[in-house]
């Protein structure tokens, strides 16, 4: 095995630091590359991860985990799961599980569109009081649910009395309130 001696850093006192390479090895990277200017970069600066990928964002990727399991990016955004965060967004990494502190909660529901029941689910930051609210497009209130001083809710709506058509899921808390759509065939 032939090893090639390459140039990889100037140092302080202008002499050169190398560093050994199988020469298959190497000229297989740069045909895989096909450049050589990132692989032997004279920079000192470290390569850090961007927090999302703009190249990965894919709107349409479907997550088989329907499951609502919350989970704070690196831009401080709260997504649905990692496999959306991931996938979706194209969010690299997530500070952790559960609700951003600057989003207070976040709530979603599957399926949509749904014909029977859809479950909903809710979760907080920390706890605080929800009202859910299922409105219909002509403004008549379909459903209703206050429950106070909650973590984290689950519960099954049943939307199969409900016709055909678009509906409004509210969930307030204090002065905060956030709006989805829900679509009932």
């Amino acid at each position: 095995m032939k090893l090639v001696r390459y140039p990889f850093k100037k140092g302080i006192d202008n002499s050169n630091y190398y560093m050994d390479l199988n020469q298959n090895a190497v000229r297989k990277l740069l045909l895989l590359l096909g450049f050589t200017s990132l692989l032997f970069a004279q920079s000192k600066a470290q390569w850090q991860q961007p927090c999302e990928e703009p190249i990965r964002v894919n709107p349409f990727f479907q997550c088989q985990e329907p499951f609502f399991r919350p989970v704070c990016g690196c831009n401080y955004k709260t997504y649905r799961n990692e496999c959306t965060s991931y996938n979706v967004y194209g969010v690299n990494w997530i500070f952790g599980s559960g609700v951003c502190q600057n989003d207070v909660f976040e709530f979603d529901f599957y399926p949509n569109p749904s014909s029977e029941f859809i479950n909903f689910s809710v979760e907080f930051f920390d706890a605080g009081n929800i009202v859910v609210q299922v409105i219909d497009t002509y403004g008549k209130l379909r459903y209703y649910y206050d429950q106070p001083s909650v973590t984290r809710f689950d519960n099954i709506i049943e939307v199969g009395n409900f016709r055909p058509g678009l509906y409004l899921v509210t969930v307030t808390s204090g002065n905060l309130y956030k709006v989805k759509k829900l679509i009932v065939r």
